[in-house]
């Protein structure tokens, strides 16, 4: 084995520790304004708006009608969300949808036509699309199918015949839309951006003139292959700009609302799917004069501004960036040292880049990494930057504090009090305002009872002050079936 292949082992097999160790982000979220005044809550794709200080519920969307992780405006009088949209009318569908991607379907289309003239049906079935089954993501490839079948030619449409006809056109179709509405008037949408693949985990920027978010990626599964990064301002009528592929869902805008930082992979092509490479990402989107970076360039908008790479990682798809305000930068990855050898256990870890100095430190003791079970990407850093909550695992909860007072760092929900085989959370918890945090607790909790041996009748969405005191049971009020998990 060569000495280059020896590497690569030991980092395959890090990065199978990461894919075991880390779990995806929970399906269901609750987010806050900056005060903790308002916030958002997403259950099984239905949207509510919640009142902060009553814990009040305004229904935004049905169930399954939305995608996961909605924003919420840090000043709490805006929210974002990507909406599924069943595409009934095929052509009315496809108009919606961005040029640049109209055209991939189309040339795919023709490639998929082509490979059907010169092979045949497979087993009474279209072709793959591309090398394998798995080239592209099932979304796409309904797309590419879809328009086959619609403009196929008499000659063309006979050679696929009815009955396969018919199979593709009752196949679901659908394309995403990014929503923004006012809490004030939540029934006032504005449409600001469309795609026919999965549009989800919207951010605003500090100062609430940006709004990112991620696109599944048409080639590979969602697990493997990351997400694509896009901004539209809400300043500027310029339609949303492309700014990186393949990045970690974790992204963040810079404090200045400037920049947005990210964890990109080297190899945008995951043809290996086994060790991936990266750098922490920081692109730059306006210009001194607040101005919105982009070309238009191949049909499509894309961020033209300057991106700088301040640290290598092993990439994985769920990792997570947070900026503090003084220059640093926090993420999670793979901690792994070399020389290494099989005997040495890999784990995960938080880490702090200070953007200045370029120096990279590994932020969390061994104890902190072993409450965590792998839920070390779901850290949530608080507005002074001094504290960081970390889940852990069956719902457990800790709150970590950084610098000279560590030794104040506690956990808030333990072991006695979890729940759920899995090892993800079934709801992040979250900073509320300052210096509280909402978070599940399951019927056992001492912040619902207590006696554990009489318990509460339901799990509950509560909220802690930092010091594990329970401030108020926000989802008291709320029907059952939001705190079915």
């Amino acid at each position: 084995m060569t000495k280059k292949n020896v590497i690569r082992s030991f980092l395959t097999a890090a990065y199978i520790f990461l894919m075991i160790t880390s779990g995806c982000i929970p399906e269901d979220s609750l987010q806050w304004s900056e005060d903790g005044s308002k916030g958002i809550y997403s259950k099984k794709g239905a949207l509510y708006l919640v009142d902060g200080k009553t814990g009040a519920l305004t229904k935004i969307a049905d169930k399954e009608t939305t995608t996961n992780w909605p924003a919420i405006s840090p000043d709490g009088t805006q929210f974002a969300y990507g909406a599924a949209v069943k595409a009934d009318n095929f052509d009315k569908a496809l108009n919606q949808l961005p040029p640049a991607e109209v055209e991939i379907i189309k040339s795919n289309a023709e490639i998929l036509k082509q490979k059907i003239l010169i092979e045949g049906l497979k087993d009474g079935n279209l072709p793959f699309i591309g090398e394998s089954r798995d080239s592209f993501n099932e979304q796409h490839a309904g797309w590419v199918k879809r328009y086959l079948i619609e403009k196929a030619d008499a000659q063309f449409a006979q050679k696929i015949g009815p009955q396969l006809t018919n199979k593709i056109k009752d196949e679901k179709l659908g394309y995403y839309q990014l929503v923004l509405a006012s809490t004030a008037d939540p029934n006032n949408k504005k449409i600001l951006a469309t795609s026919g693949q999965q549009l989800w985990r919207p951010q605003f920027s500090p100062d609430s003139k940006l709004i990112a978010y991620v696109t599944d990626r048409i080639n590979g599964k969602i697990f493997e292959a990351g997400f694509d990064l896009h901004v539209v301002s809400l300043k500027e009528k310029t339609p949303a700009a492309f700014v990186a592929p393949a990045i970690a869902i974790g992204y963040e805008f810079r404090p200045d609302s400037r920049a947005i930082a990210y964890l990109e992979p080297e190899n945008k092509n995951f043809k290996d799917n086994k060790i991936v490479p990266g750098s922490l990402f920081e692109k730059i989107l306006i210009d001194p004069n607040g101005k919105f970076l982009v070309n238009f360039e191949n049909n499509s908008y894309t961020c033209s501004g300057a991106s700088k790479a301040y640290a290598g990682v092993v990439y994985y798809s769920w990792m997570k960036v947070a900026y503090a305000k003084d220059s640093r930068v926090f993420f999670s990855s793979s901690k792994l040292s070399l020389p290494s050898s099989k005997l040495d256990a890999d784990t995960g870890s938080v880490f702090c880049c200070d953007t200045l100095t370029g120096a990279i430190s590994d932020i969390l003791p061994q104890i902190a990494i072993d409450f965590t079970q792998g839920n070390y990407h779901l850290f949530e850093l608080s507005a002074d930057c001094r504290k960081m909550i970390l889940p852990g695992k069956h719902n457990t909860l800790g709150i970590y504090i950084l610098g000279p007072d560590i030794e104040s760092s506690k956990i808030l929900v333990d072991s006695n009090e979890g729940f759920a085989d899995d090892a993800p959370p079934k709801i992040a918890a979250g900073w509320k305002g300052d210096n509280q945090i909402s978070c599940l607790v399951s019927e056992k909790s001492h912040y619902l009872t207590a006696d554990p041996n009489t318990p509460h009748k339901r799990k509950e969405i509560v909220i802690l002050d930092t010091e594990g005191k329970l401030v108020q049971i926000l989802s008291k009020n709320w029907p059952d079936e939001l705190l079915e998990f």
